[in-house]
């Protein structure tokens, strides 16, 4: 019996054989575990499962996952090196077990690896065939290993390997969902259905994919489309895309922070875009999670941040901005107030900017010639003074009285967007030309960056600017 502590049996009641025809296979899983939504950045991850009744204010403590290694003729180093790339700090033993099963050869490990400085038991049992691998792993809290031990080996060896996938008719349910309507991006809708987990419900809108998991009848995932869609369209209306958006939107609502936890979110957010895969990831945050979430709560604002970094990531081809910019402008965008489906304003921030007055902060704070020209490393290691900084500092220049009467100041954050948007894609085109290494790509984005800044601010005289900013934070016009 599972509780909310995380304590958990695996219990002696045979499992019954779960079939996965798509993937060519089937074994016993427990049914104390439910299924839960694969990251869409976990190489080769086919299968997650997590404790059904697991903590919900942090990550699962009892895992199994099932993944494929493209690779023929896997062996006992193999695996280790696999092994070892997915889990980094692990520290692995090998256990004999010598049993061949459907023309595949079984190789195993166990011991632990290190997650946020604390030790989780891992189990590893692969199943190599000439074509490929398939590899169960079971993961927990060190302290349940022993009782997890025995579940994870039985679930192991009831593997059965069919000799041909069957026809996925999951997949003919999207198909038939998708067919019907005009939606764009039809083929990648499909795509992300098919993969969902159970209990995982969809809402569509034109350029978007809500994901939402939790209760049938909530309110929740239709409000938040709704409000998503109203900070687009005001983005759009502010820094407007010049050619047609070839992305779909894709927004993840996460049952609860647990979920989120195991999922891959940090424990020090509510939410984050994942820029690799263009999804936006979050978890309603609320005390009481039944009814309409208020468009000012901490989840809204969460959505509507990480919705300008989602927006700019798509319109900008992909191109990396400065930290300061990129992170200022999503938190002005946060202030968003919502009424009958639009934009009527974008409020201040009243904390990030009364943060900003205390003397103490300011005396502690880089110049503004210094916080643009922070690195990213740099920038998130004093991350609790420069959000705010950031964020005051673009709030200054898009609603400030001496920004709106001096247009090299005014139309600074337009002309970064352009600027940077510009010259990403001709060091893309270059980079297309030349091949792209990763120290090629990195160098790329610096210069991007670096002219898109020398673009924004010609003209301006940066101390200058910096006293005005000053003074208007010192007044309180925020």
């Amino acid at each position: 019996m599972a509780s909310a502590s995380g304590a958990s049996s695996s219990g002696a009641t045979p499992e019954r054989l779960e079939k996965y025809p798509a993937f060519g296979f089937g074994f016993e899983r427990s049914s104390r575990l439910e299924a839960r939504q694969v990251p869409p950045d976990a190489e080769g991850l086919l299968l997650l499962f997590a404790t059904k009744e697991g903590p919900s204010d942090r990550a699962a403590p009892c895992t199994q996952s099932v993944y494929r290694v493209e690779k023929p003729g896997l062996d006992a180093t193999g695996t280790r090196a696999w092994a070892q790339g997915v889990f980094p700090t692990s520290d692995l033993d090998e256990e004999r077990y010598v049993r061949v099963r459907f023309g595949r050869k079984p190789f195993r490990l166990s011991g632990y690896h290190v997650v946020d400085g604390k030790k989780r038991s891992v189990f590893i049992h692969a199943w190599a065939g000439p074509k490929d691998a398939i590899v169960f792993v079971g993961e927990c809290e060190e302290s349940l290993y022993r009782r997890e031990r025995r579940a994870f080996q039985r679930a192991a060896t009831s593997f059965k390997f069919f000799e041909q996938a069957e026809v996925d008719q999951g997949r003919r349910k999207w198909e038939a969902r998708y067919r019907k309507t005009v939606l764009p991006f039809e083929e990648e809708r499909i795509e992300i259905g098919v993969k969902l987990a159970d209990g995982w419900s969809v809402t569509d809108t034109k350029s978007a994919m809500v994901l939402f998991h939790g209760p049938k009848h909530s309110p929740l995932p239709v409000q938040l489309s709704g409000a998503m869609m109203a900070v687009r369209r005001r983005l759009t209306a502010d820094l407007p895309p010049d050619r047609k958006i070839s992305s779909l939107a894709v927004v993840r609502i996460c049952r609860d922070r647990g979920e989120y936890l195991t999922y891959g979110g940090s424990p020090t957010t509510v939410g984050y875009f994942n820029p690799g895969v263009g999804e936006l990831v979050l978890y309603d945050a609320r005390q009481d999670s039944e009814g309409p979430i208020p468009l000012d709560h901490p989840t809204a604002r969460t959505l509507y941040h990480e919705v300008c970094h989602q927006y700019l990531d798509q319109v900008m081809s992909a191109a990396s901005p400065q930290t300061w910019f990129g992170e200022g402008l999503s938190e002005y965008y946060a202030g968003a107030r919502i009424r009958s489906g639009r934009v009527v304003e974008i409020g201040p921030l009243e904390q990030q900017l009364e943060y900003l007055q205390r003397k103490e902060v300011r005396a502690a704070l880089p110049s503004l010639g210094e916080l643009i020209g922070l690195s990213r490393s740099a920038f998130y290691a004093n991350a609790a003074a420069c959000y705010p900084y950031s964020y005051a500092f673009i709030r200054f220049l898009q609603t400030s009285k001496e920004a709106q009467s001096r247009r090299a100041w005014g139309s600074l954050v337009e002309r970064y967007f352009l600027a940077l948007r510009e010259s990403w894609r001709s060091e893309v085109e270059e980079l297309a030309l030349s091949g792209i290494t990763q120290r090629a790509y990195d160098a790329a984005v610096a210069r991007s960056q670096l002219s898109a800044l020398d673009a924004a601010f010609e003209g301006v005289d940066v101390p200058e600017l910096e006293r005005a900013f000053w003074d208007w934070i010192t007044r309180g016009e925020g």
